[in-house]
């Protein structure tokens, strides 16, 4: 895991293409923005946890497209 510290303000960009942006911090909280490509999945950990058994598909991955 890399473990960086940014100010509000600051960014930092996955693969050329995701930007996280650190819009605040309020106390232990931190609010962050997340700019990505309509391809690309963006769920909250705690939300995977809670359903398990359901996969989270990619908008336009191969099985998705089937089923439209």
């Amino acid at each position: 895991m890399l473990v960086l510290r940014r100010k509000v303000g600051e960014s930092i960009v996955l693969a050329g293409v995701i930007n996280i942006s650190v819009l605040a911090v309020e106390g232990e909280r931190v609010k962050i923005g997340i700019s990505a490509p309509p391809d690309v999945s963006i769920v909250r950990e705690e939300l995977l946890r809670s359903v398990p058994e359901t996969p989270v598909q990619q908008p336009n991955s191969p099985s998705t497209l089937q089923q439209r």
